[in-house]
């Protein structure tokens, strides 16, 4: 057995903020969207937004609530393209989320 374990999480590189930065496909507890889009917020970089948005054809199998949609992407001028840094599904039920992306 190796002497270092993996871990599924990685911590960010600033001192600025000591929070956790969760890998794609990871699932994890979520106690509120509210905690999530905070915890977000305070890692996403510099000049990025945290948006919300209903997932309308989107339903959690194991309750078949709607999703929420949690994405962290950048703000252009008019008419640029957005850059996406990270996606996440929340299920408001189970409160369960996934990074997708």
């Amino acid at each position: 057995m190796s002497k270092t374990a993996r871990h599924s999480t990685a911590k960010t590189g600033t001192a600025k903020t000591r929070d956790v930065v969760r890998m794609p496909f990871e699932e994890f507890s979520a106690k509120d969207i509210d905690h999530l889009v905070e915890e977000l917020d305070k890692t996403k970089p510099a000049g990025a937004v945290v948006d919300v948005t209903a997932m309308e054809d989107s339903h959690h199998s194991p309750c078949l609530q709607e999703m929420q949609a949690i994405v962290v992407q950048s703000v252009g001028p008019e008419g640029q393209p957005v850059q996406t840094f990270s996606m996440y599904q929340y299920c408001p039920t189970c409160k369960i989320a996934v990074r997708v992306l």
